[in-house]
């Protein structure tokens, strides 16, 4: 699972504004980390970046989550370069030996050892998305409240 919190001294901003412009600039900020991880997220085939959903848990609470396995090894990486830091040991389960191609070649082998895969940290980078844009968010939001009051 991956797990980010928007920087404090942010929500801290939005907290300090009347609650109602508060609550449109929490939602503003979410919306956009959303769209962030939605379009940060590496693309093969497309399934890791349409997999995330926004959880609204209240005014000030939301979770974003994907439901693809994969989200967290390709944020944090595996293998020597992840958080384990080990070369990876694939074996075959079923089989006697594992059987693949690989540069056109036929392989038949009882193991194979791998380096892992280098992270991809998007979802920093979505966060940093909507983070960077609080202040213009909070003006947003007080500007449509006033207009509403």
């Amino acid at each position: 699972m991956i797990s980010v919190e928007i920087d404090s001294e942010q929500i801290e901003k939005i907290m300090e504004i009347p609650i109602e412009a508060g609550k449109k600039a929490f939602l503003y900020l979410v919306l956009e980390v959303w769209a962030g991880l939605k379009e940060e997220s590496p693309v093969d085939h497309g399934r890791l970046a349409g997999s995330w959903q926004l959880e609204k848990r209240g005014d000030f609470e939301s979770r974003l989550v994907s439901g693809v396995k994969y989200a967290a090894y390709v944020a944090y990486g595996t293998g020597i370069y992840g958080p384990i830091g080990q070369e990876i040991v694939i074996e075959p389960i079923k089989k006697k030996c594992l059987h693949f191609i690989w540069q056109g070649k036929e392989i038949f082998t009882k193991r194979a050892i791998v380096k892992g895969m280098h992270p991809n940290p998007y979802h920093e980078r979505a966060m940093k998305r909507g983070e960077n844009r609080t202040d213009e968010f909070i003006r947003r939001a007080l500007s449509e409240t006033e207009k509403g009051a």
